[in-house]
Parts: C-alpha cells; structure tokens; sequence
C-alpha cells in the first residue's frame, strides 16, 4: 500500500512540473476565492470556521475531481487494466491515490493557512476542529466515491465533477453566509458534509456531520461495488 502511495505522490508531482503554468492558474483562482473570503469575514471572531471551511473546501475539491476522474485517466494513460489486475483491491488503488491527492495539496493549504494567519487571528489548537475536518474529509472520500461509481456507468463526469465542487464553494457556509442562502438549499444542504463541517464549528451537532458522513460512505461503497460489478459483467469496465 504504501508502494503504491508513493506511486501516486510521484506521479502528482511530475504532472505539477509538466503542467506548472496550469497548476499555477488554478492556484491563482482559487486565491482569489480565498481573498474574497477573508475579505467578507461577518465578524473577526468567525475567522477560523470561515477559513478552515475553504480549506477543507479546497482540498475536497482536488479529490472529488481526483477520485471522479482516477479510472478515466488511468485509461487515457494506458495503466488502467495493470492497476484493476494488480495485487490491490480496487477500493484499496482508490483510497492510495485519495491520500496521494491530499499529500500533494497540503503545502498549498499549508501556504493559504500562513496567509490567513497573517490577517487574522485563527484557534487551531480546537480538538474539535481537528475532529470535524477529519470527519469532512472522510465524507469527501464517500462522495467522491459515489462520483467514481458513476463514472464507471457514464465513463465522462467532468461536468458533473465540477457543478459539486461549486456547489460546495458556494452553499456550504462559509463562502455565503449560511444565513443567506435560500431556505430550498436546506434540503440538499441536510447531507452536504462540508456544510454540516461549517455548522459543527459554529457549534452544531457532531452527531448530525458523522451521520451524514457515515451516509456518503456507505451508500459511495453501495454504488461502486455494484456498477463495479456491473460493469464487469457487461464488460465495460476498461471502455473509456
């Protein structure tokens, strides 16, 4: 497993060189999302559920987008059929390039945080922070999982893929003042584990994000496995 980590690190890190000047655009954008949120700060003392929100916001939108499109750019690289008929699971590939995608997107939140840090005032040493982010990413992991499963039906999500990551951008709290959203964005919100993240650092139920989380991932495995095996039986599963 941890062979195969490193895989994935070292190959994240080689796209980055190959393709700099795109990484490099990417990253200037999503600044300029980060500049905008500390510029709408509600109030100073909100900083670090407002911070810590895009954050986790930035780094699940790197692994929706990895996990979505992991199969079909196996495919496109010609590695697909040697990674589904290695030693590993296929659930066991997926969760080594997920934690690959976060080891790379960490000295970028680790640079945004040290921007932030300089602005305002943020409260890291929040066990109950640290508790909500892992509970967030893991119910990332389950979406992103789901997104996996319907890429093996309908082989192209990317459209798909980026309309999720933008949602959460934008409804999940911390972007837009949860106070302003329009009331029918509560339903889909009630299983968005990003909001529920927000929400649980502004003191909400713990107990509501790990039910929700619990949610994504088991009905993210459901999904896999059956149009996973779906797709073997039609003999699909390497048609991208």
């Amino acid at each position: 497993m941890a062979q195969l980590i490193h895989a994935f690190v070292a190959r994240r890190w080689a796209e980055q060189k190959r393709y700099v000047l795109d990484y490099l655009l990417g990253l200037v954008i999503k600044l300029l999302f980060f500049a905008a949120v500390l510029a709408n700060l509600p109030r100073p003392d909100l900083a670090t559920p407002y911070v810590w929100g895009f954050l986790l916001w930035y780094l699940a939108a790197h692994l929706l987008s990895r996990m979505g499109n992991l199969f079909l750019e196996e495919a496109y690289l010609g590695t697909l059929p040697r990674l589904l008929a290695g030693r590993h699971h296929p659930l066991a590939a997926v969760l080594a390039a997920s934690l690959a995608e976060i080891v790379v997107t960490l000295p970028w939140v680790t640079l945004m945080l040290l921007l932030a840090s300089l602005q305002v005032r943020l409260y890291l040493a929040w066990p109950h922070l640290w508790v909500v982010s892992l509970l967030v990413l893991l119910g990332i992991w389950g979406m992103g999982l789901a997104l996996l499963a319907l890429a093996l039906e309908y082989k192209v999500i990317g459209s798909v893929i980026e309309m999720v990551i933008f949602y959460l951008l934008l409804f999940s709290g911390f972007f837009v003042d949860s106070a302003k959203l329009p009331s029918v964005l509560n339903y889909l919100n009630a299983v968005n584990p990003l909001y529920q993240g927000v929400a649980a650092m502004h003191g909400g139920s713990l107990a509501l994000l790990a039910g929700v989380v619990s949610g994504w991932i088991i009905g993210g495995w459901l999904l896999f496995v059956c149009l996973y095996r779906a797709a073997l039986r039609k003999g699909a599963l390497l048609d991208y």
